[in-house]
């Protein structure tokens, strides 16, 4: 018995040393280790570059968004009936024709006082509501003006513009 499991030892490691060194020899080639791959590939950066293909240029929109031509529409006509002297409620909502009707006389008046309509210009959106800068004869002032789910005026905001900011002085050399 002895000598069946020294002859089984024996042939194991003859037949680990075969497979061994012939992996070994599979793997040993003349050929340079730059040579030797499974697949090659051309470099990718050899040669000359290819051009990149044309991109087409994005033109700037000119029209306003249907939105905020919107707002600036209705904006203006709440502007025309302030200056003729009343306000349409049916464009407001419930809760706003409730705060401007005890102060439409003032409001009104406040409006008129400025001046002609001169121009409105879209600044902004913030929170749901558009913001203009409206420019009347006599006075720059801010509106800010939103809608509720049925199309309704449901913000209406304005104020004299602040004045413009000066330019900081330029720091001294010294």
């Amino acid at each position: 018995m002895r000598i069946a499991k020294s002859l089984t030892l024996g042939l194991g490691l003859a037949l680990a040393v075969s497979l061994t060194s012939g992996m070994a020899m599979a793997q040993d080639t003349d050929a340079p280790p730059s040579e030797t791959a499974a697949a090659s590939l051309p470099n990718a950066f050899d040669g000359t570059p290819r051009p990149a293909p044309p991109v087409a240029v994005q033109e700037t929109p000119t029209a306003e968004a249907p939105d905020v031509t919107r707002a600036r529409e209705t904006l203006e006509a709440v502007i025309a009936d302030a200056q003729d002297g009343s306000l349409d409620f049916s464009a407001f909502s419930e809760d706003m024709t409730n705060r401007l009707r005890p102060v439409e006389g003032d409001l009104t008046a406040a409006i008129q006082s400025f001046g002609a309509l001169e121009t409105i210009a879209h600044v902004g959106h913030q929170n749901g509501a558009d913001m203009f800068e409206v420019r009347f004869e006599s006075i720059l002032t801010q509106w800010v003006i939103g809608f509720d789910a049925e199309d309704r005026i449901a913000v209406l905001l304005f104020r004299e513009a602040p004045p413009a900011e000066a330019a900081p002085a330029p720091a001294s050399g010294s």
